[in-house]
């Protein structure tokens, strides 16, 4: 039977399945209790292995929870997507709102989850849907210029969708290549969370928190010579990655991994990282950081927009020279974190808040 699955999910379209679940699948209307309160459902949110995600989707949350706190929040989670858009279809009124989990995977890069993007758009026409802070990044290839070609004529659509930029190269693309919609420019939504870890009266140690994937773009000789001169000169270093590698865990487990982390985070003296939530976890939790950019903008560009003033988050660009290098190591490792000030980006988010409250 599980041969059976994967060869029905590899020849299935994902728009054979959609409709599958839309006439055949089950109506789960009475899970919600509170129908006639207001509603911001919390679509393709994180349930599994990437904490960015898991944070986000936390993140998320808690400020539309401030932002609106007499409406029910529903997150709907990534693996149930398709199986609950029948029932949400049952049950939303005009009055809700449909929110885009932010991130990363605006692009062909992760078609799965703008193909999801793309059928949640074109299933709520009458309501407003925001799409929280997201980097987009379509390849010039021709699978990318047709999956952008795609997302282009059906976003344009929607006659009341929101799309907010985490950094200004895709504030840009966005506001160029949606000009129906209203597009705005505000900082990740992980960077409004309010974190008080518990620190150990002395901080010890560095963390290596380096991708192995698509978006890495160090090179695996550079890569293998920082770990080796790293770990030769200075003692307990250690390593973690803000991916996990598992799916479909239950989301307090992923919850308490990602707390875990920041934890781990907390109590070093010294992060270095090439994941765009690694450095962002480093601001939240005021641990110095050393940033590597990755394949795209979303690092550079989130630093230069709201992250250049914060004195214990150094980029380096490229790495030319492994002793200066080190140097910047030491500088960071030195750094008094109980005098640093972590930044405040709320006044940033203004716009967010008016497209909820409009």
């Amino acid at each position: 039977m599980g041969k059976i699955k994967k060869v029905v999910r590899k020849f299935v379209p994902k728009s054979l399945k959609y409709n599958a679940y839309y006439y055949f699948g089950n109506n789960y209307s009475k899970k919600f209790s509170e129908i006639n309160k207001p509603k911001v459902f919390i679509m393709l949110a994180g349930d599994y292995g990437n904490l960015g995600d898991i944070a986000i989707t936390q993140a998320q949350e808690e400020f539309i929870k401030r932002t609106l706190p007499e409406h029910q929040i529903v997150p709907v989670y990534l693996n149930d997507t398709f199986k609950m858009i029948k029932t949400i279809k049952k049950i939303i009124r005009p009055v809700d709102i449909i929110s885009i989990i932010g991130g990363g995977n605006m692009g062909d890069l992760y078609e799965g989850f703008e193909n999801l993007r793309r059928n949640i758009i074109s299933s709520f026409p009458n309501n407003k849907i925001i799409s929280f802070p997201q980097t987009i990044d379509f390849s010039i290839s021709k699978n990318g210029k047709r999956s952008f070609e795609k997302t282009i004529k059906l976003y344009s659509r929607h006659s009341n969708l929101h799309l907010f930029a985490r950094e200004s190269t895709s504030y840009n693309i966005m506001k160029e290549s949606f000009p129906k919609s209203f597009v705005s420019l505000v900082p990740d939504i992980v960077l409004s969370l309010n974190i008080n870890k518990k620190k150990k009266s002395k901080r010890d140690g560095i963390v290596l928190c380096l991708r192995d994937d698509s978006e890495a773009q160090l090179n695996s000789d550079t890569k293998e010579k920082l770990i080796s001169l790293v770990m030769n000169k200075y003692n307990n270093v250690s390593f973690q990655d803000t991916h996990i590698g598992k799916n479909g865990d239950s989301i307090k487990p992923l919850n308490e991994v990602f707390h875990n982390l920041l934890g781990e985070f907390s109590n070093s003296e010294l992060v270095i990282t090439d994941r765009l939530h690694g450095m962002i976890f480093c601001v939240i939790t005021g641990t110095p950081c050393i940033v590597l950019p990755n394949s795209n903008h979303k690092i550079t560009g989130t630093y230069n927009d709201w992250l250049k003033d914060a004195d214990y988050i150094s980029l380096i660009t490229e790495i030319n020279d492994f002793n200066s290098f080190l140097k910047n190591v030491d500088i960071m490792k030195s750094i008094d974190t109980n005098k640093l000030e972590i930044p405040n980006l709320n006044k940033y988010y203004e716009s967010l808040e008016k497209s909820l409250k409009l």
